[in-house]
Parts: C-alpha cells; sequence; structure tokens
C-alpha cells in the first residue's frame, strides 16, 4: 500500500496568494510555505484555535459590490470607504480637506519615497505566519501621511465592509507622521452574515517627534467574518500613541498591538472594553518595547463574558537595559457572567533596567453582590442593576477617550450590548 501524499491545510489560501506585485510579495510567499499554521503548542496562540481558518478555499475579495451605506456617526468626521478590502473613492468623503495630509489607496503610492522606507519595516513578518499572509498579497490599504505640524480638522471615520462569503480580505495600512503633526482616526468594521470570511490585517505606524497619533477601533459585527489584526508601531521622541479597541461582536477576533518606544518621552497608551456572548472569542495580545530612556506606557483592558464567550488578553511590557527612567503600567480585568464563559489572561513584565516604575495584574471576578443587593432593596430590577454595575465597570476606560463626541457614542453603543446580556 503506497504512503498517502499529505495535504497542505494553507492550500486553501496559497492561490490567493501568487502573483501579487506589492514590494516584498514574492519574499512574503515563501515565509507563507515555511511558516507553520500556529496551534496549541504556539504558545502565544494557544487559546485562539486558528486552524479552522484554513479549512476551506477563499475566493477574490470582490470590491465592486452594492452596499447600503450605515448611518454617520452622530459628529463631523471624514468617511473613508472600503469595501471587502477595496478603496472605494465613490463612496467616500471629499479627502483633500486638509492641507498638508494625503488620505489616499495605498496602492497608489507604493512607489513613493516615504512608503518604500517604511513599508513593511514597522510589522515585520518574522515567524508570524499572518503578516506573511498579507505581506504576499494585500488587497488594499490606507495611506496617510501627515507633514510636519499637521493637524486633522475632524477624525477620519474608515469604515471597512465586508459583504459576501468565503473572501479572503487582507487590508494593509500605513500611517506615517512628521515631526509634530496631529491625527485620528475611527476605524469601524461593518458585516453580517459573512462568517465565512476572512478578514487578516495589517497597519503599520511611523510616529515623529512630538507626533501624535489616536486611533479608536469598534468592532461590533454580528455573524461577521473572522478577525486577524496587527497593529505595528514605531513612537519617535515625545511622540505620543494611543488606541482604544472596542470590541461587542464578533466570531473570531484577535488584536495585536506591537509598539516600540524608540525616542526619548515617547508615550503609549492602549485602552480597551470588549463584552462578549454567545460564542465570541477575543483575544487581546499587546507587546511594548520601551527600547530608550524616559518612556511611559500605560494598558488598561476590561471585559465582561457571558455565555459561551471567550476572551484572552496576553500582555507584555519589555524593557531594556538601557531604557532607566522607564514607567510602564499594565492591568487586565474581566467579569464572568454564568458558567460557560471563560477568559484566559497572562500580564507580563520582562525589565533589565534597574531605575524603573513598573506594575502589572489582572483579576477574574462576578458582579459585586453588595452592589447588586444594595440597588435591588431600592427597588431597581436585577436586569437593570447588573447594566448599572457593568457599566461603572467600564467607565475608567472610556474617560481615557479624550474624544467625547466619540466617547458618548461608543458608551451608547456599550450599554446596548449590555442589556442583551
Amino acid at each position: 500500500m503506497s504512503a498517502m501524499t499529505a495535504i497542505d491545510p494553507k492550500a486553501t489560501v496559497m492561490p490567493l496568494l501568487e502573483g501579487s506585485a506589492w514590494p516584498g510579495a514574492v519574499e512574503a510567499l515563501a515565509q507563507v510555505n515555511a511558516l507553520p499554521i500556529p496551534g496549541i503548542k504556539t504558545e502565544a496562540w494557544k487559546y485562539t484555535r486558528v486552524g479552522k481558518l484554513f479549512k476551506d478555499a477563499y475566493t477574490v475579495p470582490n470590491g465592486d459590490v452594492t452596499v447600503a451605506l450605515p448611518a454617520r456617526v452622530p459628529f463631523d468626521s471624514t468617511r473613508v470607504v472600503f469595501v471587502n478590502g477595496h478603496f472605494r473613492a465613490d463612496l467616500s468623503d471629499e479627502l483633500k480637506s486638509d492641507k498638508g495630509i494625503v488620505i489616499d489607496s495605498l496602492k497608489h503610492h507604493l512607489s513613493h519615497g516615504p512608503v518604500k522606507t517604511h513599508y513593511g519595516q514597522v510589522a515585520p513578518i518574522g515567524d508570524r505566519l499572518f503578516t506573511a499572509m498579507n505581506t504576499a498579497a494585500p488587497t488594499d490599504g490606507l495611506i496617510i501621511l501627515a507633514t510636519k505640524g499637521t493637524k486633522t480638522s475632524k477624525p477620519i471615520h474608515v469604515l471597512h465592509i465586508t459583504s459576501g462569503g468565503q473572501q479572503l480580505i487582507q487590508p494593509r495600512d500605513l500611517f506615517m507622521l512628521h515631526e509634530g503633526a496631529t491625527v485620528e482616526v475611527i476605524i469601524e468594521h461593518i458585516g453580517g452574515d459573512t462568517s465565512s470570511s476572512l478578514v487578516n490585517s495589517i497597519r503599520e505606524s511611523v510616529i515623529g517627534e512630538g507626533a501624535n497619533l489616536t486611533i479608536h477601533l469598534l468592532q461590533n459585527e454580528a455573524n461577521g467574518p473572522a478577525h486577524i489584526g496587527l497593529d505595528g508601531v514605531s513612537i519617535g521622541a515625545k511622540g505620543l500613541f494611543s488606541i482604544d479597541t472596542t470590541t461587542l461582536n464578533g466570531s473570531l477576533v484577535r488584536n495585536e498591538v506591537n509598539a516600540a518606544l524608540a525616542g526619548p518621552e515617547a508615550h503609549a497608551e492602549l485602552n480597551s472594553v470588549y463584552v462578549l456572548n454567545g460564542t465570541t472569542h477575543c483575544d487581546n495580545h499587546t507587546y511594548i518595547g520601551h527600547d530608550v530612556p524616559d518612556c511611559t506606557s500605560d494598558e488598561l483592558y476590561k471585559g465582561i463574558i457571558a455565555e459561551k464567550g471567550t476572551g484572552v488578553f496576553n500582555g507584555k511590557v519589555y524593557v531594556k537595559q538601557d531604557a532607566q527612567r522607564t514607567r510602564a503600567y499594565q492591568s487586565n480585568a474581566n467579569i464572568l457572567q454564568g458558567d460557560d464563559a471563560r477568559v484566559f489572561t497572562k500580564p507580563e513584565l520582562e525589565i533589565y533596567a534597574d531605575d524603573v516604575k513598573c506594575s502589572h495584574g489582572c483579576t477574574i471576578g462576578r458582579l459585586d453582590e453588595k452592589g447588586l443587593f444594595y440597588l435591588r432593596s431600592r427597588g431597581v430590577s436585577e436586569a437593570e442593576a447588573r447594566r448599572m454595575l457593568s457599566h461603572a465597570f467600564m467607565t475608567d476606560v472610556l474617560e481615557r477617550i479624550t474624544n467625547e463626541d466619540w466617547r458618548t457614542h461608543l458608551a451608547s453603543l456599550i450599554d446596548g450590548k449590555l442589556e442583551t446580556l
């Protein structure tokens, strides 16, 4: 009896990754062939099973489909629309309103000097299969280039719409902020009945001296696609990077942030709220590298998990030997509702400098029974009491969001989600 030929599970994606003309695509394709699919023995992925994402063959994403745009956010913004990963100028606002700031499809700028300098440098492939896949064949992406001292007059609202099933969608963004620039971006994913698709995104951000980049990420897709995303960030001297991630719906969600504090007095702030029920799985992975002295970082991740939802948090702060006077704080807190809800949390500090102030911690528990009793004894229904305590649990994360309009909008969405638990 002849030996059976092993079937490569990556064969479901390989035909869509070949022949791309994007920079580094040939080398990345070779890496896709060489790197294994992460499994339970891969420490960084042990709680997030991604093998099932390679079970069925994907199709090329179609950006020309007709879609219905959702209502605009209740404040002034510049809307940029991508459909199945493809930029849609016909659905987007005028993108040249702010002098000195370029907002456009990234594939239109691949030959430009700044792009050639930074593309693929902030989020190198390393041993990460999904980065290799994205680099081998990006669908399209957003470029934001802010020249010295410029500022966005209103938030840039990037709307990613997924329509149709069994598509491999690979957004690739590059944000470049020169000295003293200030940019605020809202990234929102919309999609329903698209659970058989995979969105595999990479976003690289280069923040120059004294520049400030704020990203608000909202994931709220019932029956939406699986999401695997990575933010690679390099922060220059006195630069500021802030990202707040809100996950309310999704099938399988993996959010990674890899931030390098590369210049003195750089600061990174990572905040997140996740409210999970059904069978939603949300994995937040963060890495903050304190590479030079006098830098600060602050992480606050809070989640409420109900029904058969699963939350994962793995955050690592790495302090190099020369990174004296580092200040780094990391906290992850979780509330479980029901016996089937699960959370896995692993905050980490790795420190080689001696003049530092660093702390990290995690908590897992239930809603405060004394608080529930107090509210019930004053005539508040059990459902409303639970919602009030849950909202209070999230408040300190929301208060960190400096955009009051976005904070109010998020609070409304979170309250709506809490009412379903």
